[in-house]
């Protein structure tokens, strides 16, 4: 017991001697501390009553409570340049490149001081020779994270006071002279400005009188004007408002809409509606426009998606187009236009497969609308498509049904194929063993394949598609078919190919002609030929037999050249195609066959199937063959690379392919040759040249009537080139002699793209002859590294001039965009000026300006 008061002592002297060395400055080069300076700041590094040790308690066996640490968790702190203590006012002083961590919150600063009385932190930054501002206090908790000027937080409160504060929420930027955090996280500031632009001085913004940042949430604020290059707009204030903040679901609300005006149609508001964010996999956006005129159009839009699934969208558009003057011209027309994508996640599921992509509408909705895109105003052909198919695995099944549909813009006519299936099998081998022993016998090569369809065509003017009288003659029908087939070699050379063919057709109605000799038809002639539908279910057969037989050996021809010349070699390769194919003739199974009995008495057979269905007629055939002749070829010339024989030779393709083919019937009674089909390609220079060609090798009466003699005439001829021409970059020049100077010239490298098309095509008609010419050019050119045009166009040869020209300026103007699109010849002409924010925070802060190609056929008339 006599111990215990020199071992307080001896306590004592050991805590004084090492505050002494704690109160000296630690230097950043310490052997001990070459990088940084950490350490943990803890109740037992630094006790409040480090000076106030009781060293003789009243009575030793009474031992005090232990206290509570003064905080929760460890800090760790760390500083490049040195750290400083002071015991006597629990102080801390860290200098360079600082960082403190508690929990979850970091902070940075180039100096920071932190009392441990008061738990509060005080971080600013520092200026380096130049007097520039760096290190800068950085906060971050979480996802919540903010620049100042200088700060001061409070780990017992979880309060700050920040001045010159500087945060990203969103898309946008927040800047404010002082702010105040509380324990929540929300940010009270004062004289502050939101803008888009993450420059330091931004080029605009709303300037706040007051706000409240609600972190990962909203931004609130009291009243606010615009403010643009630093001056203020105040004529275009807001009393209050907010803007949603919310990263991981998204707000429904209003989207205001744009006030324009058009010759044509009038004012009009546009683009208004409402966004419905209705939960993470589907959302929808109504929107609408107005016109004085009478003019109006509603839009729906939607995403849909399912990760790992599938994802797709639908765009329906219904309007109603007033045009002209009352009591003149005036007039309403009805526009719609239903485009949908779906695509499903290649791993969803392997076995089965569902696709869609839908564009469809009046063939004047994208002319009325979509005047400013060239692909949609020029397209003659709308196709769209909805597909599902499923496979077995490990079965050569297969099932597929869905819809296809074509527009044409030129006639307007629709066709669409709905509904379709299929269902096939995949070549199976009946005779073929599970084990194979031996060498295999012939037979067990027969190939057994099935495909089943059936088809339903619609067809007719895209305002009357789905008219009594079209769903009448809607085409339709089933089919399938059985083939067996062989295929085995002879002499090395010879494919020989028998098969029989099996064809079933069901077909939903079929006609009937009666003939009445005491009517009163055309011309003043009497007799009338009625035909009429009859709609019944009946199935025909039909049983074809073939036997082809081929050949395509191929020639090679080598060419070589000495030492001396660059030239290595020229090889020709010749690859002739002989192809003979023959069918019996086959009396009908069955027959499908009526007579009636025309004026003059006389008995006429007809087809009961004629036109009814929706597949091809499966009559029987007169016995036939045919010979296909084709002469493939192409030529490569061999380069040597240099003067050095071991350099590598390389390869240059002089003609990538040329053919010709044509077909002779053997049981015709004259002309037996086909017309003589003729192509060739390369490329030269970059330069894709294609040449087709199509003779008919007999003469011409002088009426225009093929005779049995022979005399080739070329009956068409196009040719075909286009040219990509890639960025021309000049590298930077310099006097070598003098070396890089501060005042050498600069060289602008000016990227561009330019890209043609020309298209030649000669064609006779009997003895008409007639050429065309076309030449389409597309291209851009980037000025700098903000500016930018692009371009494209037609010419018109015949009327010598451009007949249809489009282009787009495009100017990046850092937080803003500006755009001017434009076509100043041909039908659609038309100008459209936007510039607006980038940022989609903001996107209805914007300017347009538009002149449609009615605004222009207005101003004519």
């Amino acid at each position: 017991m006599y111990l215990k008061p020199f071992l307080k002592l001896f306590v004592l002297f050991a805590l004084v001697n090492v505050g002494a060395v704690l109160a000296q400055d630690i230097p950043a080069t310490d052997s001990l501390a070459i990088d940084t300076v950490e350490d943990t700041l803890s109740e037992s590094a630094f006790p409040a009553d480090t000076l106030n040790i009781d060293l003789f308690p009243a009575d030793t066996l009474n031992v005090k409570p232990k206290k509570e640490p003064p905080f929760k968790s460890r800090i760790i702190y760390k500083a490049a340049d040195s750290v400083k203590f002071d015991i006597q006012s629990h102080r801390a002083y860290m200098y360079g490149g600082t960082q403190i961590n508690y929990d979850d919150i970091e902070l940075k600063a180039y100096k920071t001081e932190f009392d441990m009385t008061s738990k509060i932190v005080y971080a600013k930054g520092g200026r380096d020779s130049l007097n520039r501002y760096l290190e800068a206090p950085e906060f971050k908790q979480g996802s919540n994270e903010f620049e100042s000027d200088s700060m001061s937080y409070n780990f017992d409160t979880k309060k700050a006071v920040i001045h010159q504060i500087k945060t990203q929420q969103g898309e946008g930027f927040l800047q404010a002279v002082k702010a105040k955090r509380y324990e929540d996280g929300h940010i009270h500031m004062a004289s502050g400005i939101y803008t888009t632009c993450d420059a330091d001085c931004p080029h605009f913004g709303l300037r706040l009188t007051k706000g409240k940042i609600i972190p990962g949430d909203q931004v609130v604020f009291g009243p606010a004007y615009m403010e643009l290059l630093g001056i203020p707009l105040y004529f275009l204030a807001l009393p209050f408002g907010f803007f949603p903040q919310n990263d991981k679901q998204a707000v429904s609300g209003i989207i205001p809409p744009t006030i324009g005006m058009e010759i044509s149609k009038g004012m009009n508001l546009r683009d208004g509606g409402y966004y419905f964010a209705l939960n993470d996999h589907f959302d929808a956006k109504i929107t609408g426009e107005i016109y004085s005129s009478g003019t109006w159009r509603t839009n729906l839009a939607t995403r849909y998606m399912q990760r790992y699934k599938f994802t797709g969208d639908v765009n329906m558009s219904y309007g109603v187009t007033v045009s002209g003057e009352k009591g003149l011209d005036h007039s309403k027309q009805k526009q719609f236009l239903v485009r949908w994508s779906h695509r499903q996640d290649p791993k969803a599921n392997p076995s089965q497969t569902f696709t869609a992509s839908v564009d469809y509408g009046t063939t004047s909705y994208d002319r009325e609308y979509n005047f400013d895109v060239a692909s949609a105003v020029y397209n003659n052909t709308k196709n769209s498509s909805i597909s599902y198919s499923k496979r077995w695995p490990n079965t050569p099944f297969n099932f597929n049904t869905g819809m296809q549909a074509s527009q044409s813009s030129h006639d307007q006519k629709v066709t669409i194929q709905f509904p379709q299936f299929s269902f096939n099998m995949g070549s199976i081998y009946p005779f073929r063993k599970k084990e194979s022993v031996g060498k295999s016998k012939w037979y067990e090569d027969i190939a057994l394949k099935y495909d089943a369809q059936m088809r339903n065509t619609l067809q007719g003017h895209e305002d009357e598609l789905f008219s009594d009288r079209n769903l009448k003659n809607m085409k339709n029908g089933f089919e399938h078919r059985i083939p067996f087939s062989i295929n085995f070699k002879a002499l090395k050379f010879f494919n020989i190919t028998p098969s029989v063919n099996y064809t079933g057709v069901l077909y939903t109605s079929q006609i009937r002609k009666t003939f009445y000799p005491d009517s009163i038809g055309s011309n003043d002639k009497y007799g009338v030929l009625a035909i009429d539908t009859i709609r019944r279910l009946s199935f025909t057969h039909y049983l074809a037999p073939s036997l082809s037989i081929s050949m395509t050996p191929k020639f090679f021809l080598t060419n070589t050249y000495g030492q001396n010349s660059r030239v290595e070699a020229i090889r020709t390769t010749i690859s002739p195609t002989v192809s003979v194919s023959y069918i019996p003739e086959i009396k009908d199974m069955f027959n499908y066959h009526e007579t009636y009995t025309d004026s003059v008495g006389k008995q006429i057979t007809y087809f009961i199937y004629e036109s009814q269905g929706a597949y091809r007629i499966p009559t029987a055939r007169k016995k036939s063959g045919s010979v296909s002749l084709a002469l493939n070829g192409n030529v490569e010339m061999k380069v040597r690379s240099g003067k050095d024989s071991a350099e590598l030779s390389r390869k240059i393709k002089i003609i990538e392919n040329a053919s010709a083919r044509t077909t002779y019937d053997m049981f015709r009674d004259s002309m037996k040759f086909g017309n003589i089909a003729l192509s060739a390609n390369t490329t030269i220079l970059g330069m894709n040249l294609n040449l087709n060609g199509t003779v008919n090798p007999y003469k011409l009466t002088p009426t225009g009537t093929r005779i049995n003699q022979f005399g080739p005439q070329l009956t068409h001829l196009s040719f075909a080139t286009g040219l990509s021409l890639p960025l021309n970059k000049n590298d930077s020049k310099k006097d070598d002699n003098k070396g890089d100077k501060k005042d050498d010239y600069a060289y602008f490298d000016v990227p561009w793209k330019l890209s043609f098309n020309y298209g030649w095509t000669y064609s006779k008609d009997k003895f008409d002859k007639k050429i065309i010419q076309t030449l389409s050019f597309n291209g851009n050119v980037n000025f700098t590294k903000k500016w930018s045009f692009n371009y494209n166009g037609t010419y018109d040869f015949d009327a010598k001039k451009i007949s249809q020209a489009q282009a787009s300026i495009q100017r990046d103007l850092h937080c803003w965009e500006m755009s001017l699109s434009f076509s100043p010849f041909g039908v659609y002409k038309f100008y459209y000026f936007k510039i607006n924010v980038k940022s989609g925070t903001l996107q209805d802060l914007k300017y347009e300006k538009r002149k449609s190609a009615g605004d222009f056929s207005r101003m004519s008339w």
